[in-house]
């Protein structure tokens, strides 16, 4: 059971239909409006920025009808009519052989309605300057019909006697819009179940037949003969011409119906000065009919899904103006290419922003996953946001605006990766070449410094440039490890005959021991001949007391509790401390040590003494 609400809705949609529209106007505002002009020579438009200014203050969703049609077909004393507004207050009437209303011009102040979900919505009166008027360049009409097409939410083709083969000829242009603005790209019909919502949706077209005396068939029966294609066996190019917009004009619109509007005089001249119940009754019960086909097919217009208030309205109307004026002869690619420029570049910015969300230097691999996926998105939007079909070349114009920046961020990468590399590779052969010159040389801290330090390249060097340089390292390692082991036993031998020196020196001078001092001849005379007396290839450093010799070294220069490197110095500086001052802190100590001894006697003593008495 439908709701108390939608049943509501429903009688008041009722209600709205059968009654003229009635505008409520504010001060200022219940007039017409210019919103677009033509410029002096009638070959393009010009804004009117008063009639755009009161556009962009309404409020709320808009309905656009626009009414559209040769000149001296009545468009104006029409729209008055749907209004309910005199001739001496609405939109101009004119009775000369000259068009009256120049450019499009709109009412100021909406009407309210209720739209077929109950919704409200405001409609706006459009008057449109009349086709095939004297003293125009044809792409003026065409100007002005595009921008009529693509603003409205109703447009309503006013026709005098009935739908003729030129009419349809003046729709080739519009031919054009509803394939490049309304057809999917996948060939499916506009509004068909499988079809997706077009980034500018098409409004619905009423056309409008006054005079209509003809006889026979309806008028939704002559309008389905007229935009039925015709047989063509002798391929007349005028008729497979006008077969083609016959085909095409159910794009153009959502819904497509037709109406008949009697004369509402035989004394044309007269209307304005007549009253409502003067006019014609077969008349009024059309125009009535015509206003509730009005009510019912008015809906807010919708630009991607979105229903557009004034502003957004007055900002589409610039966009269109702008787009038809950029060339001297419009084309529906053209108006294509303009609405989508914008877009080009908007996803453009949205692949670059993309990219700069990955911090270079980057390796190939993240930075082709950011590359495919900053594209994808590009490409997404693009095909969410695009204005109309027939975009594949804008489409290919982006991909290789795409593959431009890509290939920009790849050099960029690849500097960046350059330039990290070089410092890394720069500080790891800093850092060989300093354990190389190592006061107390250890081959296994050696290779533990050159494994920290392909970490510390692996870390910092990513990018194209890792190959290159981690080659260039590799190399680096071979030399100074070479050098380091060539140059390792000969200071090794250098040290231990030093510290044989070293121990003459101090069992002679310091501490006085004969033994020490022997051994410390014997070892200085032996380091100083045993290397010598190998003749050949054979070698001191190949036997297997020298290298479980450098065994013992390593373990004891560089372990994990102790570095001798670092820590060697203090100690043998705290030693030679300790030596030098031993007659001062030797006999301290000594005394020191037997107070605590007696202290300790002392302290026994009287335990013992305790234990007697308690027994």
């Amino acid at each position: 059971m439908p709701s108390l609400r939608a049943w509501l809705c429903l009688l008041a949609l009722i209600l709205h239909a059968s009654l003229p529209v009635v505008v409520v106007a504010e001060q200022g505002r219940n007039k017409p409006f210019a919103v677009v002009r033509p410029v002096a020579d009638h070959s393009k438009l010009e804004l009117d920025e008063t009639g755009l200014a009161v556009l962009e203050g309404i409020q709320g969703p808009v309905s656009p009808v626009v009414v559209i049609g040769p000149y001296r077909s009545g468009k104006s004393f029409l729209l008055n009519q749907l209004m309910g507004v005199p001739c001496d207050q609405g939109f101009g009437v004119g009775h000369s052989r000259h068009t009256q209303t120049k450019g499009v011009w709109m009412w100021g102040e909406p009407a309210e309605r209720l739209d077929a979900k109950g919704d409200p919505v405001q409609l706006l009166f459009f008057d449109t300057e009349g086709f095939e008027s004297t003293g125009k360049a044809d792409v003026y009409d065409d100007r002005i019909f595009a921008l009529s097409t693509v603003i409205s939410a109703v447009l309503v083709y006013n026709l005098p006697e009935a739908i003729r083969e030129s009419d349809l000829e003046r729709l080739s242009f519009a031919v054009e819009l509803a394939k490049a603005f309304y057809a999917d790209p996948a060939g499916r019909e506009p509004g068909g179940l499988a079809s997706p919502p077009t980034a500018l949706e098409p409004g619905a077209m009423l056309w409008l037949i006054q005079r209509d005396f003809l006889q026979g068939d309806s008028l939704e029966e002559t309008l389905a003969a007229a935009l039925a294609p015709v047989p063509n066996p002798a391929r007349d190019p005028g008729l497979t011409q006008l077969n083609r917009i016959r085909v095409s004009l159910h794009a153009l619109a959502r819904n497509s119906s037709a109406l008949g509007l009697p004369q509402p005089h035989l004394d044309r001249t007269a209307l304005c000065g007549l009253a409502d119940e003067e006019l014609a009754p077969g008349y009024r019960t059309a125009r009535a009919a015509l206003e509730a086909r009005v009510a019912a097919a008015a809906a807010p217009k919708l630009v991607r899904g979105r229903a557009l208030d004034g502003a957004a309205l007055a900002r589409l109307i610039r966009d269109v103006v702008a787009a038809l004026n950029s060339r001297e002869i419009p084309t529906a690619g053209s108006l294509v290419e303009y609405f989508n420029r914008e877009l080009v570049q908007a996803c453009k910015g949205l692949f670059v922003d993309s990219l700069g969300k990955l911090a270079l230097p980057a390796s190939d691999e993240a930075l082709g996953a950011a590359v495919a996926a900053a594209r994808a998105a590009a490409l997404r939007k693009f095909g969410a946001e695009r204005f109309g079909a027939g975009t594949a070349e804008l489409e290919a114009g982006l991909a290789r605006e795409l593959d431009r920046e890509a290939g920009a961020r790849g050099d960029a990468n690849e500097a960046a990766s350059a330039r990290a590399c070089d410092a890394a590779e720069e500080a790891c052969e800093d850092a060989l070449e300093a354990e190389a010159r190592q006061r107390l040389p250890a081959a296994r801290r050696f290779r533990r410094r050159h494994e920290e330090c392909l970490a510390r390249f692996a870390r910092a060097c990513v990018g194209p440039a890792r190959t290159a340089h981690s080659e260039r390292l590799a190399k680096a390692w071979e030399r100074e490890h070479t050098r380091f082991l060539a140059d390792y036993n000969a200071r090794l031998l250098n040290g231990l005959t030093l510290c044989s020196i070293a121990g003459i020196l101090l069992f002679r001078f310091v501490v006085r021991v004969q033994l020490g001092e022997s051994v410390a001849w014997g070892a200085f005379v032996f380091f100083q001949v045993y290397p010598r007396s190998f003749l050949g290839d054979a070698s001191m450093y190949d036997q297997a007391w020298w290298q479980g010799l450098v065994s013992g070294w390593e373990a004891v220069a560089s372990n994990p509790f102790l570095d001798l490197e670092r820590g060697g110095l203090p100690l043998l500086g705290g030693a030679v401390l300790l030596l030098a001052t031993r007659r001062w802190w030797k006999p301290r100590a000594m005394l020191a040590l037997r107070r605590w001894r007696r202290r300790r006697r002392g302290q026994a003593a009287k335990e013992s003494a305790e234990r007697d008495l308690n027994v």
